[in-house]
């Protein structure tokens, strides 16, 4: 196992990427954990909301970057591309800001939920979609597909009939299947991240067992 704490916040309530001062103070928090614990892989930055351009969070990468321990993850909860099915700039990123983004750290685990669609297939298709997107605007850097498990109910924006993980996975395996013509897996794809593992039931579990053990065995054409 790898051990790789989220941190971060809310922007403008805990977060304040715009002060330097706050950068600075941060930046020390995320090297001091390190040093403290140092069994912990890295870190996963996760600042929400966080609007495509913002320049300010790309200078706090750079200077995490420059003042973490060699050999250490620097992980990004990302945002996916947009969409025309969830028009809200604030939690989805443009092509060049992704790509600013990759460039600058290690790992990219894009949140592919909360998209307030009401239809199965059309967020599988979505899925499939952002799926050929992330690896392509990556960078060749690592990418985990971040996936809902979690069961929040009247929000307006998640409804888990919908985002699930069996829908999830339809939708990444299809955006995959496009992306390799059925022969080869993209060499930074990485897995899935499961948002929340703590509300997994035992049957999401085995369906995600199956899942994987029944790719595991597919031939390779």
């Amino acid at each position: 196992f790898q051990v790789i704490p989220w941190v971060g916040g809310v922007l403008d309530i805990q977060c304040f990427p715009t002060s330097p001062l706050w950068r600075a103070n941060f930046v020390a928090s995320v090297v001091n954990l390190l040093q403290s614990h140092p069994r912990l892989a890295g870190v996963q930055i996760n600042i929400e909301p966080m609007p495509t351009g913002n320049a300010d969070f790309l200078l706090l990468l750079d200077d995490i970057r420059q003042a973490m321990p060699v050999g250490k993850i620097l992980s990004v909860a990302a945002y996916p591309p947009p969409t025309l099915w969830h028009p809200v700039p604030a939690v989805h990123w443009e092509q060049k800001y992704f790509r600013q983004v990759a460039r600058r750290v290690d790992q990219l685990a894009p949140m592919m939920y909360d998209t307030a669609i009401r239809f199965p297939k059309c967020y599988q298709h979505l899925m499939s979609s952002w799926t050929t997107d992330i690896v392509e605007w990556s960078e060749g850097t690592q990418v985990l597909f971040g996936i809902p498990v979690y069961s929040d109910t009247g929000v307006g924006y998640h409804y888990p009939k919908v985002e699930n993980l069996h829908n999830a996975l339809l939708g990444i395996h299809a955006g995959l299947s496009k992306l390799s013509n059925y022969r080869f897996l993209p060499t930074n794809y990485a897995g899935v991240a499961m948002y929340c593992a703590w509300e997994m039931d035992q049957q999401e579990w085995d369906y995600f067992e199956r899942e994987f053990e029944k790719k595991e065995k597919e031939p390779e054409l």
